[in-house]
């Protein structure tokens, strides 16, 4: 049998702005209050010699004052390069006044900074000169400015800033942020694996051969403590300052739930969307005796799960999707939406039949989280195929 002529629909829409508070709240269930959305994140910009750079020289042990101010920490699901893992779903923050050091520890310039100590000998030695390891807020704080820059010396990130670190600045003034080195903070970055969670710290920065990505402010590691003696970790100190607040933790939902999408959310859900303006006129979910059509061939086989009904899916530790195929007057669909807290949402990937209402069925196997197979003859060649989540945390929808 042929493939079916789809229309593939990837990455995105995004949200609107997340409310402040010191942890993030959990998503909310579809049907929980009117979804909403906002403008397509774009990806990573890479832009060589766009950096921020300061023409003053560095000064030796210079300090960085930061005013107090409210900080958009953490990433969406979807940004290019984001692990779910480890960073937090963005949210606002209010940040005190701080001090912070303009240059990696010894704070010297023209010097390499100090690595391979752990976080525990950094503390020390910030205690030393009568700081503190910096709060990851606050490195987060300092590395993106009053302007609330993706990277540490601007919008885009700059390639040549691995380079000559020292001569890029944040917008407060800050050096070598995120540029080439990797650095320890004082926060916890419990991470949710397997059903257990263990200890970790946060850890910001980059090393000069990380991809563009890993540059940004938001990007977070969550590393064992004493683990910095065989990865050249460094680290800077801050002074003064209340206490931080600390990121919303990484939750760990069952890979596989049962989904819930009202009839009436189902329209309004869809309209959020310009991708899927075409599919929302009419549009409902499959019944058991449409689905029926597809299993003639014989079930999926022992262990596999087969539904109507939307998932809810979390195919790594701090993903949460929901997943639902349907039909409507312009076709059959298969949608993906990342789950954000309040009722917002973000398309991660959608397949549309288009001018086809063939039933489709989805299907999962506890065994295989990162996966869930849909089908609209179960066991036919080029009638099925996957909705994946990537080594590189994107979801896409594939025919097979």
């Amino acid at each position: 049998m042929s493939r079916r002529s789809v229309a593939l629909v990837v990455p995105c829409s995004l949200l609107m702005a997340l409310g402040s508070c010191h942890r993030a709240p959990p998503p909310a269930a579809i049907g929980a209050g009117a979804p909403t959305a906002a403008p397509t994140a774009s990806a990573v910009a890479v832009v060589s010699g766009a950096g921020r750079r300061s023409a003053a020289s560095a000064l030796a042990g210079e300090r960085i004052e930061v005013p107090a101010g409210r900080l958009l920490a953490g990433s969406m699901p979807g940004d290019e390069g984001r692990d779910p893992s480890t960073e937090p779903v963005a949210a606002s923050y209010d940040v005190p006044a701080f001090a912070i050091d303009a240059l990696p520890y010894p704070g010297r310039p023209g010097e390499p900074a100090l690595t391979g100590v752990s976080q525990g000998e950094a503390q020390r030695m910030c205690a030393e000169r009568s700081g503190r390891l910096c709060a990851e807020v606050e490195w987060e704080r300092a590395c993106r400015g009053g302007a609330g820059d993706a990277f540490g010396s601007g919008a885009a990130w700059d390639p040549t800033c691995t380079q000559t670190p020292e001569a890029c600045v944040s917008g407060f003034g800050v050096r070598a942020m995120g540029a080439a080195l990797e650095e320890w903070t004082a926060s916890p970055a419990e991470v949710a694996s397997a059903g257990t969670k263990r200890d970790r710290v946060a850890v910001r920065g980059a090393t000069a051969a990380s991809p563009a990505a890993a540059h940004r402010c938001a990007a977070r590691k969550a590393v064992e403590p004493h683990a910095g003696k065989g990865r050249g970790i460094g680290f800077r100190c801050c002074y003064g300052g209340a206490e931080a607040p600390l990121l919303g933790a990484i939750d760990a939902e069952p890979p596989f739930r049962k989904g819930t999408l009202e009839g009436a959310q189902l329209g309004a859900v869809l309209g959020l969307f310009p991708e899927l303006a075409r599919v929302r006129a009419g549009a409902r979910l499959f019944q058991s005796p449409e689905i029926a059509t597809v299993l003639e061939k014989g079930p999926p086989g022992d262990g596999v799960t087969v539904t109507n009904d939307p998932i809810a899916w979390s195919p790594e530790p701090g993903a949460n999707l929901i997943v639902f195929a349907g039909k409507s007057k312009g076709g059959s669909f298969i949608v993906a939406l990342h789950r954000l807290p309040q009722g917002k949402f973000r398309l991660a990937s959608s397949l549309v039949f288009a001018n086809d209402s063939v039933p489709i069925v989805l299907a999962y196997d506890p065994s295989l989280r990162r996966e869930i197979r849909w089908s609209t003859s179960w066991g036919t060649l080029g009638e099925g195929g996957a909705i994946s989540c990537r080594d590189d945390h994107r979801i896409v929808i594939v025919q097979r």
